[in-house]
């Protein structure tokens, strides 16, 4: 079955334009379900989080009245389908709202198409000092933003279906547009091969329309016509110059043989140009090479990010609290009359009670503390990129070893917790002069690195962190019980740039930082390995200052 270029034209735009309208519902529908799924995901889990905070007392110390009195309270919140507080063993303390959902059995959303129902489950432990004493389950009323969702992907597949057969139209018209002018075209391409045979090509010409390739194709047409019609004419006469032409034959193929000579040279002279171009490729590449150190700069950058970012989002909770405790104040104030003015602070110091102010108070001041510190470690990194170079001279301060390996335990927590556990056995050791920011970049490299070899096992393993002084030098060991690192590595392992990571995982920076910084500071950095059972990084730093490098004075806490 022959299939016209019209049909072809518009079933090839129509196909395209299908193909990529799916793929864009597709990619449209993920992003919009995994957008609800994380807002709502968040939103779950920060209201089961503060249930818990707000009811752990008065669940702990059996106050069933406080309990059901935040419960009530909570429901207030239109988004709250229901909730429902329970022991370790199951039995109800307090249940309140939907009582279809209070009636089924719990089960847990992972996200928001699995709550078939509307209501979005979860839930969270009552823990204190890791001990389990019971749960609050929520359900989150999602029906409206399942509702907005099937109206967003109804709209999109009403303008999908729009625009396909807007496509649709288009390609008809453009392939009905095509085929008039290509049938004109055949039809003077059939006059041509009669004009030929007959040598008469009066009647041969096509109308030319428009301007674009197909009208210039028409025109193209005609002025081949008119040179057929010259190129008879001289047919003729050409016969009588043919002699002439043969004397000058000669001539002609001497100097298209010079050409020919010439086009070679050049195309000589571009194979050695492509040459030199192949050479510096392949230079670029090499030096591109050295701009994979940014990578490692991100790598140790997001642990101080992580944990600032954790406290400003605690001290936006914190905001909150303060923000609805000063309005209430504001209520008492502007009361006009005693009994309204007692009611208020009456309903003050029920809010009060129902937060715990003086830990608030305490732990805004370490949470500040705690992201300044984040983040002039963050400027500390950067600048540690800098001492493979030795360009500065960085001051020194007396500090203790033991409260850089806290600090940066705190940050690399997160990172570590899930594939070993953490010992410390942490001496007496004296403050000694010490960048406080380098040598931290230094237990936070030996760190990652030996939470990095324990995860290459894939099983959980063990970090040991010891503090000691021996020989007028306080020594850090981190032994780890990972992979190990072969005897033909161990040489190379503080060169710049050598990683044992796979390509994109490592820069080989960090261990060639960390040994300048300690040769910054007058001591060493040496390792010790058995492969397959794992190894010990020491970090050793003399207690007398080095001569050369000016000290300040230690910083007030």
């Amino acid at each position: 079955m022959r299939l016209s270029l019209r049909f072809k034209t518009i079933t090839g735009v129509a196909s395209i334009a299908a193909l990529l309208l799916l793929v864009l519902i597709i990619t449209v529908f993920q992003l919009l379900n995994d957008l609800v799924d994380n807002n709502v995901q968040k939103s779950a889990d920060t209201s089961v989080a503060l249930f818990v905070s707000t009811t752990k007392n008065a669940f702990l110390s059996y106050d069933l009245a406080s309990l059901d009195a935040d419960v009530s309270e909570i429901l207030t919140n239109p988004n709250i389908s229901y909730v429902k507080v329970k022991d370790k063993l199951g039995n109800v303390f307090v249940g309140k709202g939907n009582q279809q959902a209070l009636n089924r059995p719990f089960v847990a959303d992972d996200s928001v198409s699995e709550a078939d129902d509307g209501i979005y489950d979860t839930r969270a432990p009552i823990m204190v000092n890791n001990s389990l004493y019971g749960y609050v389950e929520i359900g989150l009323n999602i029906a409206s933003v399942t509702e907005s969702v099937s109206r967003v992907k109804n709209w999109t597949l009403t303008l999908a279906l729009m625009e396909f057969i807007l496509v649709g139209l288009c390609s008809y018209i453009l392939g009905s547009y095509l085929m008039s002018q290509l049938r004109q075209l055949h039809q003077g391409a059939k006059h041509l091969g009669d004009a030929v045979k007959n040598n008469d090509y009066r009647e041969v010409f096509v109308p030319v329309r428009g301007n674009d390739e197909l009208s210039e194709l028409a025109e193209a047409f005609n002025q081949l016509v008119e040179r057929l019609k010259e190129e008879h004419e001289q047919r003729q006469r050409a016969q009588d110059e043919l002699k002439e032409l043969n004397t000058l034959l000669e001539e002609k193929v001497q100097d298209r043989t010079a050409l020919l000579h010439q086009k070679n040279f050049q195309l000589e002279e571009a194979n050695k140009d492509l040459k030199e171009t192949q050479v510096q490729l392949l230079q670029a590449e090499k030096m591109a090479s050295v701009g994979q150190l940014a990578a490692g700069v991100a790598h140790e950058i997001n642990n101080p990010v992580g944990f600032v970012s954790s406290n400003i989002s605690t001290l936006s909770e914190y905001v909150a609290t303060y923000q609805m405790v000063f309005s209430q104040i504001n209520v008492v104030i502007a009361a006009e009359n005693e009994q309204a003015r007692l009611k208020a602070l009456t309903e003050l110091k029920s809010m009060l009670a129902n937060q715990d102010m003086a830990f608030i108070n305490e732990d805004i001041a370490e949470l500040l503390t705690d992201s300044r510190e984040g983040l002039q470690r963050v400027a500390e990194i950067v600048k540690g990129l800098k001492i493979f170079s030795r360009v500065d001279s960085d001051h020194m301060q007396q500090h203790n070893i033991n409260d850089c390996v806290r600090t940066t335990l705190a940050m690399v927590n997160n990172q570590l917790k899930y594939i070993c556990t953490v010992e410390t056995h942490l001496g007496r050791v004296p403050d000694i002069p010490m960048n406080v920011g380098k040598v931290s970049q230094v237990v936070t490299n030996l760190l990652i690195n030996a939470g990095q070899a324990i995860e290459a096992t894939g099983k959980n393993g063990k970090v040991i962190i010891t503090t000691c002084t021996l020989n007028g030098f306080v020594e850090l060991r981190v032994e780890d019980s990972g992979c190990g690192i072969p005897p033909s590595h161990l040489d190379k392992l503080f060169n710049p740039f050598f990683t044992t990571k796979p390509e994109g995982q490592g820069t080989g920076l960090g261990l060639s930082i960390s040994f300048g910084i300690a040769q910054e500071h007058g001591g060493t950095l040496s390792a010790s390995s058995v492969e397959g059972e794992g190894s010990t990084f020491t970090l050793a730093l003399p207690v007398e200052p080095a001569p050369s490098v000016p000290l300040m004075e230690k910083e007030s806490e």
